[in-house]
């Protein structure tokens, strides 16, 4: 709904000022934390083994809200959003970091493998990968070449699709030409397709494939609703945090935040739909080699883990975020947002690290349980400062605000009813 005449701010009152400073400190975190991570990893006497499943759980947390910030910018454009013009480049500066974590994935994930020296993939050794015929079925799909290949494919496909609307939409803040904001309408749509794809294959390459024997269609889907999921949180935040340091004040209210919490409320719905049909369908099926993942997960060392998603992941969010009142008050959202985030956390944990007691590891997951390390918050703390380094270095001297986009009054003016 749109109310009343809202003022246009001009550009120089919406450039993004002073963020070399907090991304440089960013950088330094990442760096330290990393360099942490490796450190714990040589001195760990599991083989590296814990070192490679913590980075990957880091790399999936920062790229899935990359993902997801990079799907919400293609949504208000195929929808022809007018609300969200006020929050979209923080959406886009958060894609921003995709360029920065492509080093990481390709460094962890895609270059061991194609030396056969994974940490964590059982499929890279020839040797393992022969003493399974479900495995062997698939290793013209599964093998290094081919990983690395598609790695660079999907980078290729998401930074090209934020390169070009980010783009589009900074030459307008220039130009003022509404002729913009129709084509990055009628590009959204195959880019969302591109979109689709590169996501739903990076889930299985980069995490159904820790258990190579294990396959789900669904898997793509799953990992798309957390990455949006945790992806508005952030939103919600970084726009917070640019509102204490005056980048939008006046320009992001109340309004705005009511409705990325409704998305939330939503997608917490959504999320919970996709994990339970999922399971479902493989407990109505009945399959060994479909069902064996999820019973050393439910049934198995893993199963307070499991009780704790359930509860954590839906229940408890989908009453906290129902009120209107809670998505309209700051302090109180911005505190669902931590927890949103913490829990998307549990989610990919909880899909990650049970494999690390399974194939390299040698031994049972339905027996060994949850083993925390301090790995796995340091890991966290340098893919982390990668990724704030990232998105302050997108916003750093730019408009912090689409200022040409013909929708800007709607969005200024917006309430909802």
């Amino acid at each position: 709904m749109q109310h009343g005449i809202a003022q246009l701010p001009q550009r120089d009152q919406v450039i993004a000022r002073d963020l070399a400073k907090p991304a440089g400190v960013g950088l330094v975190v990442g760096a330290i934390g990393l360099g942490l991570t490796a450190v714990l990893g040589f001195a760990a006497k599991d083989h590296m083994l814990h070192f490679g499943h913590s980075m990957l759980v880091a790399i999936m947390f920062f790229l899935s809200i990359c993902l997801g910030a990079l799907f919400f910018t293609l949504l208000q454009h195929v929808t022809s959003a007018g609300w969200s013009v006020a929050v979209r480049r923080v959406a886009e500066a958060m894609t921003g970091a995709l360029m920065f974590l492509f080093p990481l994935v390709l460094g962890f994930i895609g270059i061991p493998v194609l030396f056969e020296m994974s940490y964590i993939y059982d499929w890279a050794d020839p040797k393992f990968a022969h003493g399974s015929e479900l495995i062997e079925g698939k290793l013209g799909y599964l093998n290094g070449v081919f990983l690395v290949v598609r790695i660079v494919l999907y980078f290729a496909i998401w930074i090209g699709v934020s390169r070009f609307f980010v783009g589009q939409s900074r030459a307008q803040d220039d130009d003022q030409d509404p002729a913009r904001t129709i084509k990055m309408q009628r590009r959204s749509g195959v880019a969302i397709i591109l979109f689709g794809l590169a996501t739903t294959f990076a889930a299985f390459d980069f995490m159904m494939s820790l258990n190579a024997e294990w396959f789900s269609t669904m898997y793509g889907v799953y990992i798309f609703a957390g990455a949006f999921w945790s992806s508005l949180a952030t939103l919600a935040l970084a726009t917070m945090w640019l509102e204490k340091r005056g980048q939008l004040q006046g320009v992001v209210t109340v309004e705005h935040y009511h409705d990325i919490g409704k998305l939330m409320f939503a997608f917490t719905f959504f999320w919970s739909y996709v994990a339970f049909s999922q399971i479902m369908l493989y407990w109505y099926a009945d399959i060994p080699e479909e069902t064996h993942w999820f019973h050393y997960r439910i049934w198995g060392a893993w199963n307070g883990f499991s009780i704790l998603l359930m509860v954590g992941h839906f229940i408890i969010p989908m009453l906290g975020l129902l009120s209107r009142h809670v998505k309209r008050r700051r302090n109180v959202l911005a505190a669902w947002c931590v927890y949103v985030l913490v829990f998307h956390f549990v989610d990919l944990y909880w899909n990650i690290m049970p494999e690390m007691a399974n194939g390299i590891g040698g031994g049972d997951p339905a027996v060994v349980g949850p083993a925390f390390s301090p790995m796995d918050l340091t890991a966290m703390l340098g893919v982390g400062g990668v990724f704030i380094f990232g998105f302050l270095k997108s916003l750093d001297g730019k408009p912090v605000l689409a200022i040409g986009d013909p929708r800007l009054p709607e969005s200024l003016a917006f309430e909802n009813v």
